[in-house]
């Protein structure tokens, strides 16, 4: 689940300032040393997802306003697609 939260596709584009969030969540998770409310928010979605539970975020706070240390829903510069690493703690998981 800690990848899955903090690794991005090879082909995904996402901003510079949004990449530098992913790779600061990898430094975290791989030391253990500086986990901020947004990593561990993640996690905590994570671990329900983990246990069977369904989780909704919804509203612009997912993806961008207020809380956009979120970082929930990522797009890429190049082609706006959009990807969403908690559709991917699991293998089979949106089947």
């Amino acid at each position: 689940m800690c990848k899955a939260i903090t690794v991005l596709p090879d082909n995904f584009k996402p901003h510079n300032q949004v990449k530098k969030v992913y790779d600061d969540r990898a430094r975290m998770i791989e030391t253990g040393e500086g986990i901020d409310w947004p990593l561990a928010e993640a996690l905590a979605f994570g671990t329900l997802l983990v246990e069977g539970s369904h989780i909704r975020l919804s509203g612009q706070d997912v993806e961008r306003g207020t809380f956009s240390h979120r970082h929930a829903t990522v797009h890429d510069q190049e082609t706006g697609r959009e990807y969403c690493p908690l559709d991917h703690i699991m293998k089979g998981q949106n089947e």
